[in-house]
């Protein structure tokens, strides 16, 4: 019940000071808002630990000014009429198609006192940084994973759920999968739905809806590199294999990322685009917001929205000489400006990262992987659609198309003109930075059903069936490929994407208090896919939130981190020895977790309180 009242209050409640309360909003309409104030909220959540301040300070501020401004609209209840038609319907279907890989996925990992399985490798380190937020009074949190350590970062959706964990009393992991994972989720399908109806209404549910939640080639993945060649053989020769291997490629299309940080890019995206369209009615508060604060939510997504959005406004305020759109401009760098110094100066932590100017930058990261001409294929096939009606002329009112193609290929300059530099000990330039593209196969997508909705009426039947041709082809294999890959997550988890089974490890941290324990280990390997990850053990802080010494050395990386890992070696030899009982006095460790099927020192002259066929737990005199 508190988490209802939470996503009510905090949610919905506030969200009218970004969407103001009309009657006719509709389900999907509530639902963004819902969300919108949910973000709004866990902003002043983090602004009141930068503060100092108690943490609920400004999660009930915004609560109080929403009720003040807008008094009982802001608790009025969305009012709708359903009509059922075929096309909704099937429209309707289809994101319950989209949204079940990750809903399933979630559910799974949301079951229980702890996690029992993750998919995705990146869940247990996201799960990490909710448990730190979920009891901090600082910004930013220390490191569970590397005790001492703190570090900026898009800490966002973590909050979020750390928020609704502290209000309603739930477990971490519970409020995280079970509630804000599916709540993102549901919010990408209906802001879907309100960004097709305002963006291109004369074309059917059917056709808007998959091209809207289909991201597929991501741009930051080799798609085309990839595929490519199993594509060809599949259609050359036929084999099962090949059909097999492209329908079990899950991230390559995009359906299993269920971090809640690419989430929050999607919904972003797509509510930022829906609140655009509807700023001539509706103002520019939303998709400024949303635009202007991404940035604490997915650095990357945060330039690529500012920077895309910026470009499209000039052209706007250019194309009707008026300096209207700039207001936005402006409202998004303010914004942008407030969450940046808030987050990332004022915690006055060593700077990490710089950007350089490097032209051509990302024609250079994809031509020392050989992915040029494949990148090339893969813009072709996000622009195919639009590009067999571009000798038809569009209708004279319209004129959103070529503003919403500035805003997609702003993105692509940006990482052409500008390099990341991560400053941190054993880092350099940031392989990450292209995730400045995940945003783009959306808002190309918007722009070819832009226009399509602007050509639709002037369209004969053979162009008509070309359009809805290559549209097919772009929407149905994901949206196969997300169908099985549930299907697998429901009959076949273990054949999930990075899946991990924590029930081994989980019984043996049962034995470890949370409070005032500092666990090292023997094994720093990552157990999905065959271990095929080292120096991220991210099971043991993620599952309760228990400190560790020094698990991660690949996500964080800080001036001590090489001698930790030295001193962590010592627990990977063969003999006990002195040194690890004068490291374990000096650094405060308190529990040793081995993994017993990996290298250890035998025998280990400690206090045993756990032992099984893959775990012992040793505590420290």
């Amino acid at each position: 019940m508190l988490a209802l009242a939470f996503l009510y209050l905090c949610g919905y409640v506030t969200g009218a000071l970004l969407v103001t309360p009309e009657e006719n909003d509709g389900p999907s309409l509530a639902l963004i808002r819902l969300i919108a104030g949910l973000l709004l909220t866990t902003i002043g959540f983090l602004l009141s630990l930068v503060a100092g301040v108690p943490w609920f300070t400004g999660p009930a501020t915004l609560l109080a000014i929403a009720v003040v401004r807008h008094r009982a609209a802001a608790f009025r209840s969305p009012r709708f009429r359903l009509t059922v038609t075929w096309d909704g319907i099937a429209a309707a279907a289809i994101g319950v198609i989209a949204a079940a890989p990750v809903i399933i996925a979630s559910l799974r990992m949301g079951a229980g006192d702890f996690p029992p399985v993750f998919f995705n490798v990146d869940s247990s380190y996201f799960l990490e940084k909710v448990h730190a937020l979920a009891r901090t009074t600082l910004y930013p949190p220390e490191s569970l994973g590397v005790a001492g350590g703190r570090a900026t970062y898009h800490f966002g959706t973590h909050a979020l759920a750390a928020l609704l964990s502290r209000i309603a009393g739930i477990a971490p992991h519970q409020a995280l999968f079970l509630i804000v994972l599916p709540l993102l989720t549901c919010g990408i399908v209906a802001a879907a739905f309100v960004l097709a109806r305002h963006l291109a209404a004369p074309l059917p549910s059917l056709v808007t809806i998959p091209m809207l939640l289909t991201a597929a080639p991501t741009l930051w993945l080799p798609f085309w590199k990839a595929l490519g060649p199993l594509f060809w053989r599949a259609v050359s020769s036929g084999p099962s294999e090949a059909v097999s291997t492209i329908g079990s490629s899950y991230e390559l299309w995009g359906v299993a990322s269920n971090n809640g940080q690419n989430l929050a890019t999607t919904f972003l995206t797509l509510a930022a685009l829906a609140g655009s369209a509807m700023a001539p009615v509706r103002g520019w508060r939303l998709p400024v917001f949303l635009i202007g604060s991404a940035v604490i939510f997915k650095a990357p997504t945060g330039v690529a929205l500012a920077s895309g959005f910026t470009i499209a406004q000039v052209y706007r305020a250019l194309a009707e000489r008026s300096f209207r759109p700039a207001a936005a401009i402006a409202g998004v760098f303010a914004v942008f400006g407030l969450v940046y110094f808030a987050f990332w100066i004022a915690p006055s932590l060593p700077v990490e990262y710089k950007t350089e100017l490097v032209p051509f930058f990302h024609l250079k990261y994809l031509a020392e992987r050989e992915r040029v001409a494949a990148f090339v294929a893969d813009l072709v096939w996000l622009f195919a659609p639009a590009l067999v009606l571009l000798p038809f002329k569009p209708s004279p009112a319209d004129s959103r198309s070529l503003p919403l193609l500035m805003f997609a290929v702003t993105p692509l300059v940006v990482v052409n003109t500008l390099q990341a530099v991560d400053l941190r000990p054993g880092f350099g330039i940031d392989q990450n930075w292209p995730q400045v593209l995940i945003p783009v196969p959306l808002l190309i997508h918007s722009f070819v059903l832009s226009v399509a909705a602007a050509r639709w009426t002037r369209l004969n039947r053979v162009a008509r069936a070309a359009f809805l041709a290559l549209v097919l082809l772009a929407v149905a294999p994901p949206l196969w490929v997300a169908g099985r890959y549930a299907h697998v997550l429901i009959v076949h988890p273990e054949e999930g994407h990075e899946y991990v089974d924590n029930r081994p490890m989980a019984a043996a941290l049962g034995a470890i208090p949370v409070r005032g324990s500092m666990i090292v280990t023997n094994d720093l390997r990552y157990p999905a896919e065959g271990f095929s990850r080292d120096l991220r053990q991210m099971q043991i802080p993620a599952l309760f939130g228990h400190q560790a010494f020094a698990v991660n050395y690949v996500y964080e990386s800080y001036s001590f981190s090489r001698s930790r890992y030295d001193l962590q070696k010592l627990l990977q030899s063969e003999r006990w020895t002195n040194e690890i009982d004068d490291a374990a006095r000096a650094n405060g460790w308190t529990h040793l977790l081995i993994r017993k099927d990996y290298i250890h020192p035998a025998p280990i002259p400690l206090e045993r309180l756990f032992d099984s066929e893959l775990y012992a737990v040793y505590r420290f005199r």
